[in-house]
């Protein structure tokens, strides 16, 4: 199992989702992309990317002129001239290399992933002196995570390899094996890095609504206690708490503020300040740890405030160190790469000591099989459908998303008559995905790159009470609220009416493009105190960028509309209908 994953980690490179809520829909506010070239057509941007950048990863996008560029890392805004001087000055990048805003870029062709070969290592490479010149970027951000599970790494994990790697490198080799860093400790990092990473499913997340990624434990979370101000997530196998928020710039100082006042140690809090971004991070008197990263996004400050007792300082330092503004690849490196001859070096040293079979174990008496009268057949008696909902088809692969009260208890399940299997749920979220049949041409929900502003117009499509209208449901109304029950900031309050078997089922917006999953409706006399009320449309959904993490956590892609093009309500029913489904459970 470990070496199939390890294959999985040394082929895959993981896609990212384009967003359109950004400045434009490539590059994030505050930063600029550097342009390595341009070409005329796609098939000579990549033959030349692969030709001139083959040590980079390199992503190719068709511009406003209809030429192709070449783009590599991202760079700040506010520090942009300076650092392509650097990296000129270096050679990594040619001298008419620019920075661009990404206003020019109109669709991304294709990602290409650095390919980086290295000198075979051999028995004697293996214990030679570890040197990071021969890592690639990607190689490089492996490592520091890998250091910073350790709880030896400090920085970010940014692939620049500097005095906080270097020093890690050495802190791990001197702890664990007495020495100085030597290449085959390198391999020791990715085979430990690799069982964490797949024992809690640890994978990078862009959160779209922050417009920031960070390592997230897709296998082993929950959902914390509903806030006002933030989303809570707990990690299910640490104290690693996590809350997410955005907010004014005195909401944010706030926050800054709370967590170096609680510093209680004699040495000084650690504090970053620039004009777009701040961190803070304190040690409490009872030894448990605080941080938190801003940056200003949209005239909004996005906060992640994340938390942890002292004996998960290891994962701590991790997740930390993983957070970076706008998005990044999913961690990997490269087949032929520095780390690759590393590991196939100890695999080959490991092979020429095989293990000699333990001969004193002796195997089992079979025992003798006693036959016995065969117990009656059950006798079979037909499923009965006891309930229905709502659901939307959410990939190609015929994947559809419902809620898990829906498929709570169904011993089977049917979509347009066809029995389908739950592939994952969740209590927390209220969310399940079902696996159904792919169809060619079948239409498929996008969810809006944008959370929904208050009081947007908005349209519920579902399947409610079926013994009495029978067939596919459509109400508007507005967003009244962007929080919950009792400030629950995983879900949203609409005023489309919504009824029994509305549950599960799409919220879009003007353009179709879905913005939440409905969930529940406040029944008369059912106020959160317990008192009695009679008021009406008072209804709740899921949000939108929750479902997106679901699907995300289950391996599902959502896929996410480019452009917001709002449609007449009779033209939205007609591209939302077909992708709504009837779910019927059955016991």
């Amino acid at each position: 199992m470990f070496r199939l994953f390890l294959c999985f980690i040394l082929l895959s490179v993981s896609s990212v989702i384009p967003n359109a809520t950004w400045a434009n829909r490539f590059v994030a506010d505050g930063y600029c992309l550097v342009v390595l070239a341009s070409r005329p057509t796609a098939d000579e941007a990549t033959a030349d990317a692969r030709l001139r950048w083959s040590k980079h990863d390199v992503t190719i996008y068709r511009t406003q002129n209809g030429w192709y560029a070449i783009t590599g890392r991202t760079l700040r805004q506010d520090d942009q001239k300076q650092a392509l001087a650097r990296l000129k000055a270096r050679g990594a990048i040619p001298d008419d290399a620019f920075c661009t805003s990404g206003k020019s870029l109109v669709k991304r062709e294709r990602s290409i992933a650095a390919s980086y070969n290295a000198a075979p290592l051999d028995k004697q490479g293996l214990f030679s002196p570890f040197s990071e010149a021969q890592m690639s970027y990607a190689e490089k951000r492996f490592l520091q995570l890998a250091l910073a599970f350790e709880g030896d790494y400090t920085g970010l994990v940014d692939g620049a390899w500097g005095k906080f790697s270097t020093r890690a490198m050495q802190a791990y080799a001197w702890r664990e094996f007495n020495t100085a860093p030597q290449n085959w400790h390198s391999s020791m990092l990715v085979f430990r890095l690799a069982e964490i990473l797949e024992a809690d499913d640890w994978r990078y997340y862009h959160n779209d609504w922050l417009k920031m990624s960070y390592i997230f434990p897709f296998g082993a979370f929950h959902k914390g206690t509903p806030s006002k101000t933030f989303v809570n997530v707990n990690h299910a196998n640490s104290s690693l708490s996590i809350s997410m928020t955005r907010g004014t710039q005195a909401q944010a100082e706030r926050l800054h503020r709370y967590v170096l006042d609680k510093h209680a140690r004699s040495s000084k809090a650690y504090t970053a300040r620039k004009t777009n971004y701040a961190v803070s991070a304190a040690r409490q008197a009872n030894g448990d740890y605080l941080y938190i990263r801003s940056r200003m996004v949209g005239g909004l400050w996005s906060s992640i405030l994340t938390s942890a007792k002292s004996h998960d300082e290891k994962i701590f330092r991790a997740f930390t160190a993983s957070i970076t503004d706008g998005k990044v690849s999913n961690l990997y490196f490269e087949e032929n790469g520095y780390l690759a001859q590393n590991i196939e070096a100890a695999l080959a040293l490991v092979a020429e000591k095989p293990l000699e079979p333990d001969n004193s174990i002796q195997p089992k008496t079979a025992s003798v099989a006693v036959a016995r009268k065969p117990k009656p057949l059950p006798r079979v008696v037909d499923p009965k459908r006891v309930g229905t909902g709502s659901g939307f088809v959410v990939s190609d692969a015929g994947h559809i998303l419902t809620n898990e009260h829906v498929v709570n208890g169904c011993s089977m399940l049917k979509v347009d008559g066809k029995a389908l299997r739950v592939l994952a749920s969740d209590k927390g979220f209220d969310l399940a995905l079902l696996q159904g049949s792919a169809e060619d041409g079948a239409a498929v929900a996008q969810f809006a790159s944008a959370p929904a502003p208050l009081n947007s117009d908005l349209t519920v499509l579902g399947y409610p009470l079926q013994s009495l209208l029978g067939g596919l449901n459509v109400t508007r109304g507005t967003l009244s609220s962007l929080k919950g029950m009792q400030g629950d900031a995983t879900e949203m309050q609409i005023t489309a009416p919504i009824q029994p078997g509305n549950s599960g089922g799409p919220v879009v917006d003007s353009s179709g493009a879905v913005i939440g999953v409905v969930v529940a409706k406040l029944k008369p006399g059912q106020n959160a105190d317990g008192s009695l009320d009679l008021r009406q449309n008072v209804n709740f959904a899921i949000r939108g960028e929750i479902a997106k993490l679901f699907l995300a956590q289950n391996g599902v892609t959502p896929q996410v509309a480019a452009v917001a093009e709002k449609l007449e309500p009779v033209a939205l029913a007609a591209r939302a209908a077909p992708f709504t489904k009837l779910v019927e459970c059955y016991k």
